[in-house]
């Protein structure tokens, strides 16, 4: 099977089980958001910062050490488990003796019990990676999908049934950890690695240097993707942390969902048409991301186009709160993708850390003009920092990735700044309807009407202006129908 064809297949099943996955977790979720209050979201969302900084060494890299590895012996995958296994434990223990400094650092006592749970996380995380890491070096991803697509819809309905009993918080906190324990539980069986570990390193430290090299680039991303609740959590209370965390989620759904799927397929990918001699890597990356751009616009600009309409009917009156930050956040959240859909390609050239420099010049950017903005004027201000601290340090990083790939910077722009343009005037078309036509019309056909409007001239404008990639688009979703 061709590289194009394998990946098309692979596409094919990540994103079926990805979509049937969150039709289920989001009917669900936006029926445990109305039960629940913004307070426990802003709690789930500090424990969350916590709980993940310790999750950005909890893999070590080591799973993408072996997804990139020309190969290995049962010796080093040996000497990976066991060193998972001991990470692990040593974070977990970390992170029940950090609780009390992080409930001192966010200002409420309720994160103590909540972090000494959380832990348990870290050592059923142990468990998941090698038979992760292997399908996705497989590229089996129909295996590794539907077990991921059975564990997020189990846990989603447990979620809301322990909403339902009034648990409050905790029902964010035991669905989550079901979730990853089902997870575990199903890759093991259907791709069992369990094995004897082994505690002398000797053997793998190639693949350990290269985990470390990605672990730190993880960490930069940790720290990136966590400094606005970090923030906020400091400066402001529990209940507009929530209404920030959910305006988060609802904008971040499409980012969350299709990233991990095209990284899962991007980085053995690329790592095979780099390992081969006549590879073309730099004509697939600059397809892959003008692709991207093409399908990334339209979905986030249209979010934020039509969020003053969705979110009060989808979650209630009580959060209309989130509907500012709901609209701003969508916004930059297309450079926020083609800037992590870069990481895979430089890691596949054997240049993880030139991905950390990527990362280390965005929040150099980002982190003192968050924390600026969310000083001067809470909310409004922190999304204005994003607004204006984000497409400069995409312009910055984009140069270095290019650099690196050889390509020139006129063939990159062209991937990025149409579907930019032909998004910023679908936009405009949207919330001009939505300005006449809010005291007309009802929310549920205005909202259909505004996604109709959206979609005929974002289509229109794509056609005439984006042609091509609008033709390989179509072909590419041709080929995953017939697959």
């Amino acid at each position: 099977m061709s590289i194009t064809r394998e990946v098309a297949h692979s596409l094919k099943w990540v994103t079926v089980s990805k979509f049937a996955a969150q039709i289920i977790r989001w009917g669900v979720t936006f029926l445990v958001i109305r039960i629940l209050d913004p307070d426990d979201y802003g709690l789930m969302a500090m424990a969350g910062v916590v709980l993940s900084f310790f999750e950005v060494f909890a893999s070590a890299g080591l799973g993408t050490a072996l997804i990139q590895a020309a190969s290995f012996s049962r010796r080093q995958v040996q000497e990976i488990f066991g060193l998972l296994l001991l990470v692990n434990l040593i974070l977990a223990l970390g992170m029940a003796l950090l609780a009390p400094w992080a409930a001192e650092y966010y200002r409420d006592e309720r994160l103590i019990p909540i972090l000494h749970v959380l832990p348990l996380v870290l050592m059923i995380s142990a468990l998941e990676t090698l038979p992760s890491a292997m399908l996705t070096r497989e590229m089996q991803f129909k295996r590794r999908s539907l077990s991921e697509l059975t564990a997020s819809a189990i846990a989603a309905l447990f979620t809301l049934w322990l909403a339902w009993l009034g648990l409050g918080v905790w029902a964010l906190i035991w669905g989550y950890m079901s979730e990853v324990a089902l997870r575990a539980l199903l890759l093991n069986l259907v791709n069992p690695m369990l094995m004897l570990p082994r505690f002398w390193f000797s053997h793998s430290l190639p693949l350990i240097s290269f985990g470390g090299a990605q672990t730190l680039t993880t960490f930069a991303w940790f720290i990136f993707s966590s400094m606005d609740v970090f923030i906020g959590g400091r400066l402001w209370s529990t209940d507009m942390v929530g209404i920030y965390a959910i305006a988060i989620q609802l904008s971040h759904i499409p980012l969350n969902k299709l990233t991990p799927i095209v990284k899962q397929v991007a980085l053995p990918a690329y790592a095979r048409i780099h390992h081969q001699p006549d590879g073309e890597l730099k004509a697939y990356y600059l397809k892959a991301n003008g692709l991207t751009m093409l399908v990334a616009f339209p979905i986030f600009f249209g979010l934020a186009a039509v969020s003053p309409v969705l979110i009060p009917l989808l979650l209630g009156e009580k959060w209309q709160a989130a509907i500012l930050p709901a609209t701003l956040l969508p916004l930059i959240l297309p450079f926020r993708m083609s800037q992590e859909l870069m990481d895979p390609v430089l890691e596949a050239i054997g240049k993880p850390r030139q991905a950390l420099k990527n990362w280390m010049i965005i929040i150099f950017i980002t982190a003192p003009s968050l924390y600026i903005g969310a000083v001067w004027n809470g909310i409004l201000g922190l999304c204005i920092g994003w607004l204006v601290s984000m497409p400069l340090s995409y312009a910055l990083t984009s140069r270095v990735t290019i650099t690196n790939l050889g390509i020139d910077t006129q063939a990159f722009a062209k991937t990025v700044f149409p579907p930019l343009f032909i998004a910023g005037g679908m936009f405009t078309s949207v919330r001009a309807v939505q300005g006449m036509l809010t005291d007309e019309l009802g929310r549920i056909p205005l909202l259909v009407l505004e996604i109709g409007i959206g979609a005929t001239v974002y289509l229109f404008l794509s056609w005439l202006f984006c042609n091509k990639e609008f033709r390989s688009a179509l072909h590419i979703l041709g080929k995953l129908r017939k697959r």
